[in-house]
């Protein structure tokens, strides 16, 4: 797949992200507004209004986010060729937000044989010289 593609395939699937999130809240609010109608006469009030469920202007903000984050990580994928095919480009582009946060806590293969990374020192086992039970393996006591 060429990169404007791939592109436009993880835009798409990080608009799909945003189509969720307001299905999500109109689901809310459809249930608000039973619980509404289910109220006794003299305690009801105001109907729900989809506007306290649904904030246009961060959603659409958050809409924009997702685009970039999607078409950037299928792109990646794809040109890595990680991924091949239209559903994979637009299920990467749908879970960009999740799968770049897991690629910034991995850690390195010196990290991990080292034990060192962005957690610091890896603590030590127990039964291991300096662990809690001491090189003795808990004698001592």
């Amino acid at each position: 797949m060429d990169t404007p593609l791939l592109l436009l395939l993880g835009a798409a699937g990080g608009s799909l992200r945003g189509l969720v999130d307001l299905h999500n809240q109109v689901m809310a609010w459809q249930e608000a507004r039973r619980q509404y109608r289910q109220a006794p006469a003299g305690e009801q009030g105001e109907p729900p209004r989809l506007r306290d469920f649904y904030d246009l202007i961060p959603a659409c903000a958050a809409l924009v986010v997702h685009m970039g984050l999607g078409a950037g990580a299928a792109a990646l994928a794809g040109l890595s060729e990680q991924i091949n095919g239209v559903y994979a480009a637009i299920a990467v582009g749908m879970s960009a937000p999740a799968i770049l946060t897991h690629l910034g806590q991995a850690r390195t293969i010196s990290d991990a044989v080292l034990g060192t990374g962005p957690e610091g020192p890896a603590a030590p086992r127990p039964g291991s010289p300096g662990g809690p039970e001491g090189a003795a393996g808990g004698a001592a006591r």
